[in-house]
């Protein structure tokens, strides 16, 4: 007898964890902001809060979430009366769908009722360790479940389930707009058009007709960091794309406007804590 099969062509892979905790955050938090080579998930379980990646800005409310891909550089603040709590995961990944993660999303219900089922999940196993955290509000739990590979199985299985889910058709968010929220998209372009220069604050704030307080004042809500670390943020991440692309550290110093190879390569090691000729 002949069968018949159907090819499942794999739209998405996880191989490696980095965090997944929940966490309140109380009214006035501000998160100053990070940026590394995983993916990552924030999800509202409860609250909302206003959070910006890169040069996008949403405001997120419960049962909403954002994805936020490699070398994004992101920060939140938290304003609702009640806090925030969230629902965080990262993880590495590669497929087809990676292309189709750069947003926010509205889930619809199956996709929150796949959440309930991941939260349930891993309450029952952590009811399982008395060494657990048993605050409502806070729970890191990797590190106890490090050495458990079923556990840790399950767990991807239910994020690449959930990012199944709000992939396929969920509502995207739009984002938010304002003209402050639009100045600070200007001066990331900006940035990243002159990427190899040496663009400084004055300049910056001239080119966007405005003073350099305004300036500070717009980096220090949007970005969580002064112009001039931003500045160098981005030239770092841009030399990490370079230097894994197979550029040589002499020609990502070149191109990104170092005086000298020598502190191109300190700075990037004070940045990031490697050496660039590693990467």
């Amino acid at each position: 007898m002949s069968w018949q099969f159907y090819e499942v062509k794999e739209q998405i892979k996880i191989d490696k964890l980095y965090t997944l905790f929940k966490m309140h955050f109380e009214k006035g938090y501000h998160f100053l902001g990070e940026m590394h080579d995983f993916w990552e998930c924030m999800y509202v379980l409860d609250g909302s809060m206003c959070i910006s990646a890169d040069d996008r800005v949403h405001n997120l409310s419960k049962g909403e979430i954002i994805v936020l891909k490699p070398f994004e550089l992101h920060k939140f603040n938290v304003e609702d009366p009640s806090g925030v709590t969230l629902l965080i995961f990262s993880f590495s990944l590669c497929g087809a769908i990676c292309s189709n993660l750069q947003s926010a999303y509205h889930l619809d219900k199956r996709t929150r009722s796949i959440i309930r089922d991941f939260l349930e999940y891993i309450e029952l196993e952590m009811e399982k360790r008395t060494e657990n955290n048993k605050d409502e509000y806070y729970w890191n739990i990797l590190p106890q479940f490090q050495t458990d590979d079923i556990f840790l199985q399950t767990i991807t299985l239910f994020i690449c389930r959930i990012i199944l889910s709000f992939s396929s058709g969920t509502s995207t968010l739009a984002k938010y707009k304002t003209y402050e929220t639009e100045l600070f998209k200007r001066a990331l372009i900006i940035m990243n058009e002159n990427i190899a220069e040496q663009l400084s604050v004055n300049e910056l704030a001239d080119r966007l007709n405005i003073s350099v307080s305004s300036l500070k004042r717009l980096f220090d809500k949007y970005a969580g960091m002064s112009v001039h670390k931003y500045f160098l943020t981005l030239k770092i991440k841009t030399a990490t794309l370079f230097l894994k692309s197979g550029m040589s550290v002499n020609e990502v110093s070149e191109s990104l406007g170092f005086s000298s190879q020598g502190y191109f390569s300190a700075t990037y090691k004070r940045e990031t804590g490697n050496n660039p000729s590693r990467i």
